[in-house]
């Protein structure tokens, strides 16, 4: 088993090639637009970079502070039962290579980034699959409203963290 290195930093802090090398495995992980993605992680408050010991980019994730229309119309598509305007940050572009999927390394993605938001409201969207679900339910995130289609081909489900209920 390789060492794993987590990095986390604002992107003003990130060089180029990080830069490019952080929306290269968000678009190979195939669950975002990659129109504008460069512009949205330069957006991002932490970008969390998960290397293997010979400096090869095996995960990713982000905290993000996404603009109120596209907060508005994810929690309208899930028909959410609370305000997008109480969610600032949203949790996401969590990403593993195949080659290390099945070490649970997006839950160690998740936990190294929450801590940088420990005392704001939370939301994420992820996948409607159970393997998404467990790591969700450990870190205090609970399901909002309704699976709703994300264009993709599959459904996405809105999972909210509240600050207040989850301090640690």
């Amino acid at each position: 088993m390789t060492m794993l290195t987590s990095s986390i930093f604002l992107p003003p802090d990130c060089t180029e090639q990080a830069l490019s090398e952080f929306e290269k495995l968000v678009i190979e992980g195939g669950a975002v637009n990659p129109q504008g993605l460069a512009h949205r992680i330069r957006e991002a408050s932490r970008l969390l970079f998960l290397r293997a010991s010979d400096d090869q980019l095996v995960g990713v994730g982000a905290l993000k502070r996404p603009r109120a229309d596209y907060r508005d119309k994810v929690f309208a598509d899930a028909r959410a039962t609370v305000s997008p305007d109480q969610y600032p940050v949203e949790l996401g572009w969590v990403v593993v290579t195949k080659s290390h999927q099945g070490r649970r390394l997006s839950t160690r993605i998740v936990g190294q980034l929450l801590p940088f938001a420990k005392n704001e409201n939370i939301f994420a969207t992820t996948r409607a699959d159970e393997r998404v679900l467990s790591f969700a339910f450990d870190y205090g995130f609970k399901i909002n409203g309704k699976p709703f289609p994300s264009g993709h081909g599959y459904d996405l489900v809105l999972y909210l963290r509240n600050a207040h209920d989850y301090l640690r």
